[in-house]
């Protein structure tokens, strides 16, 4: 029998039913309607449509709320122009039924671990500064490494890095990383493992140890391309050379070094005055940006104060090799002994008759005295042999240097000797022996120097040394080229002391 129009269907076309649960109830009773009474079938189809019409009601409701919630989320969460923008009529766009779930918000849903690298994250690097007494082991150790994980970094640097080369006040950043395998344990248990080690060796020089993915540590170098450019610094002395040099932008490196320079013709405390004047050619080593990391050679100096201009090149003579600084002539400007065999000091006593500080009657005061604090590094004032050193009566610890025939000089009051020194040792002019101390008879830190002849003090200002060595022949006529060179280069170069005045002009922080 063909299957008849059912009246309750709303497809008029007979193509599909709006109602599937409702047709079925309807279509069976529409067959057995041949076999039961009439008042019966239509009680029967009364009863069927009621139960048909609440049911639909009831699932009518929540499939609708439910699909309400679930396309609202999935237009929350869908891509840009996946909907919006989309084709009513383009069904790859229309949630499918599978998809439309409701979310699993239930009082134990289901939870997916987290990645590794989200629970442990990258961790930050420490910053381990050097103390004094520290060594590269010990601040490995105290950052929590194994003994066993310390040594082996150590040794992956030595051949970049000499360990005993360490500073203090050097910073080293360490990351370190949790192990928990084998190799963890081989090396401490639960201690951790070194991911990443760096510390700079140079302005211009890093050294970085890592751990690669077969666990091996590998130190590789870093350097920084440097370029060299000259520097004119000049000024006028307002109060000390290192002061007013430090305002014209001159670091205390290369000002230290241009009193030793000027110091066998120049006593630094007398001949000084307010105005007195000060010209450095000095190279500069500048990284890509321009900054300067690292000062170089003075090529030039020149001092002018009351008793005339004092002008000195850097040469190197053909026979040694060894930098010189020359006057015009070509005489080299050390003297057989330094004036001052110590930086940035200033005389306190001078030689001659004084009222002692200790003993409280006048004495004959055989030396100079030096003010400077404790640990202030004592020179050699010349090539020689140390003929005593040791602890002396009221000397203190005490330093005598044999330069030649006829002259010694004497060190007194030192904290301490410079290690590995001892009687017989030869030292060079400009050598660090000694630091000062207030060792002896002292009221303070200061260094007591004396110069010796025939075995008897003398007044060290009132000698009157040597010029060193002169330059002849081959050597005079190349020092010649080298200077007309340097006063060219004096000429281009730009005025470091300038660009300083400048800077703090433009600085708004100034006033």
């Amino acid at each position: 029998m063909s299957s008849p129009h059912f009246p309750f269907s709303d497809d008029p076309e007979g193509r599909g039913h709006a109602n599937p649960l409702l047709e079925t109830i309807v279509h069976h009773s529409y067959e057995r309607r041949a076999r039961l009474p009439l008042g019966r079938f239509l009680l029967s189809v009364a009863v069927a449509a009621g139960i048909g019409l609440g049911a639909g009601i009831g699932v009518a409701t929540l499939i609708s709320l439910d699909d309400v919630s679930t396309a609202f989320v999935a237009f929350e969460d869908a891509p840009a122009g996946s909907l919006a923008d989309g084709d009513p009529s383009d069904t790859d766009n229309m949630a499918s039924e599978d998809s439309l779930q409701a979310p699993d918000d239930g009082a134990d849903p289901t939870v997916e671990p987290p990645a590794a690298e989200d629970v442990a994250g990258t961790p930050e690097p420490d910053i381990l500064r050097v103390e004094a007494g520290d060594t590269l082991m010990t601040l490995l150790t105290g950052s929590g490494l194994s003994r066993a994980e310390a040594f082996d970094a150590v040794e992956t640097l030595r051949p970049l890095f000499n360990p005993r080369d360490l500073r203090v006040g050097q910073e080293i950043s360490v990351r370190l990383r949790p192990e928990a395998d084998d190799a963890g344990a081989e090396n401490g248990g639960n201690a951790p493992r070194l991911a990443e080690l760096a510390f700079d060796t140079d302005v211009d020089r890093r050294v970085r140890l890592t751990r690669g993915e077969d666990g091996r540590l590998t130190a590789v170098e870093e350097r920084t391309e440097l370029t060299l450019a000259l520097a004119r610094v000049t000024g006028s002395i307002d109060d000390s050379l290192f002061a007013s040099a430090a305002r014209a932008g001159l670091p205390d490196s290369v000002t230290t070094e241009l009193i030793r320079m000027f110091s066998y013709d120049v006593d630094f405390q007398r001949d000084i005055h307010p105005g007195d004047q000060f010209d450095v050619l000095v190279e500069r080593h500048q990284d890509p940006d321009g900054r300067t990391l690292k000062w170089g050679d003075i090529l030039f100096a020149r001092l002018t104060i009351q008793d005339g201009s004092l002008p000195i090149y850097r040469y190197s003579p053909s026979d040694d090799g060894i930098p010189d600084f020359f006057n015009p002539k070509g005489e080299s400007v050390r003297k057989a002994l330094l004036r001052t065999p110590i930086d940035g000091a200033r005389i306190s006593s001078g030689f001659g008759m004084r009222r002692h500080p200790v003993l409280g009657y006048s004495k004959m005061h055989k030396g100079l005295d030096f003010s400077a604090p404790t640990g202030t590094p004592i020179l050699a004032a010349g090539d020689g042999v140390i003929d005593k050193l040791g602890r002396a009566g009221s000397y203190g610890n005490y330093v005598r240097i044999r330069h030649d025939g006829k002259y010694s000089t004497a060190y007194a009051h030192m904290s301490r000797f410079a290690r590995g020194l001892k009687p017989g040792s030869r030292v060079r002019q400009g050598q660090t022996i000694g630091y000062v101390g207030t060792t002896g008879r002292s009221t303070g830190p200061h260094l007591h120097y004396e110069i010796l002849t025939a075995g008897h003090q003398i007044n060290p200002q009132g000698v009157k040394f040597q010029t060193g060595r002169r330059l002849t022949g081959k050597d005079l006529a190349a020092f010649n080229a080298r200077k007309r060179k340097i006063d060219g280069e004096l000429a281009e170069a730009p005025v470091l002391s300038a660009m300083v005045a400048e800077e703090k002009t433009d600085d708004p922080k100034r006033d």
